[in-house]
């Protein structure tokens, strides 16, 4: 190798570091939020506000049996196509009535005991986007939402990376972290 050219890999491997290091520390930032912190229960969100980042909705839901929830939604998002989760996002007039009227409905709708069958279901709505439904539809369904979370006067049922056709994280509450990060908040 010529000096110039030990120079030139040298700052190349430099550029590389300095990239990496600072995509590590984005997604540092994004582990960072402390999602239990009560300083976010005063948030209020709409469903404009996913839409202004993206959030490609699929369905909307009708929540005259899911108690206290104003809306709820079924989309997509992520910041690049092969990033793209499911979630499903129900909105309450407040934090207060999405923590005493919500949590039960989202803890039955999420977990790897999530009821995703809908006769077994209290709220029937969406059930059949609650699941992964297993190859050549066989009966080996599984929950596609493995956990929640709530955010202002946001329940949001957190998706997991199953599919080897997208690329992403396997912790459903970092892939909510990684959508509520790119809401004002």
């Amino acid at each position: 190798f010529t000096m110039k050219s030990t120079l030139l890999i040298l700052s190349l491997i430099f550029v590389l570091f300095i990239s990496c290091f600072n995509q590590a520390n984005s997604i540092n930032t994004i582990l960072d939020i402390d999602i239990y912190d009560p300083k976010y229960n005063s948030l209020n969100y709409s469903i404009k506000d996913f839409e202004k980042i993206g959030f490609k909705i699929s369905k909307k839901y009708d929540v005259s049996e899911l108690p206290g929830a104003t809306s709820a939604f079924y989309g997509f998002w992520g910041l690049k196509q092969y990033e793209r989760r499911e979630y499903e996002i129900r909105i309450y007039p407040s934090n207060k009535k999405a923590r005493s009227e919500g949590i039960s409905f989202a803890e039955e709708a999420s977990g790897q005991d999530a009821i995703i069958k809908k006769s077994d279901a209290t709220w029937k709505e969406g059930v059949k986007d609650r699941r992964f439904v297993g190859p050549f539809g066989s009966s080996k369904n599984y929950p596609k939402y493995l956990d929640y979370l709530i955010w202002g006067n946001l329940i949001i049922l957190c998706p997991s990376e199953k599919s080897e056709g997208v690329v992403g994280a396997s912790d459903p509450i970092e892939n909510c972290k990684k959508l509520i990060k790119n809401l004002d908040y």
